[in-house]
């Protein structure tokens, strides 16, 4: 298999671990038991990072999670950005390198939507327990991790697609 091949056999696999991640985290985001002990039943739904009786280190854990996945895009964006560019323009066509540039564009958004839920976090960490830091704040950071996922997962369906176009244009070459 050719190195570019490998390359993007590299980053399809790696679409598929920050999925994961994203599922893990989405896991967290709602504690049934720490909704509960707030006392409202309209916080069910809402952003409630394990546990209200662990002083703090759900939305502590949470964030950690956050920060681990945002450095993992950064080093994924960074392959795409740099080797991946590169192979695009070096062995696709002006077709297949256009593309990719309009996708790796998506990046910049992607980045400042996780700067945004990591404040977002500090914000919650530093309201303690009261619960109209939970229902304000943290029905919208669980909304926003949602959204952050779908962004992500539909970002990485439109480069899976594109790098489905640039193996078959190596395989034909």
């Amino acid at each position: 298999m050719s190195e570019t091949l490998a390359l993007v056999e590299q980053i399809l696999d790696e679409h598929k671990q920050i999925s994961g991640s994203f599922d893990k985290l989405g896991s967290i985001s709602s504690d049934a038991a720490a909704a509960a002990e707030l006392g409202s039943q309209k916080t069910r739904d809402y952003f409630v990072p394990k546990s209200l009786d662990d002083k703090g280190e759900g939305i502590h854990r949470w964030k950690a999670m956050l920060e681990a996945i945002e450095e993992g895009l950064k080093s994924h964006f960074e392959r795409e950005e740099t080797a991946l560019a590169a192979a695009f323009r070096r062995e696709g066509t002006p077709d297949l390198a256009d593309a990719l540039d309009k996708l790796l564009a998506e990046h910049a958004t992607i980045n400042q939507h996780i700067a945004k839920l990591l404040k977002d976090a500090d914000d919650i960490a530093s309201g303690g327990r009261m619960i109209e830091v939970w229902e304000g704040s943290g029905w919208g950071m669980k909304t926003n991790v949602e959204k952050l996922r779908d962004e992500i997962m539909a970002h990485a369906e439109r480069e899976t697609v594109l790098l489905g176009r640039m193996k078959d244009h190596l395989q034909r070459s």
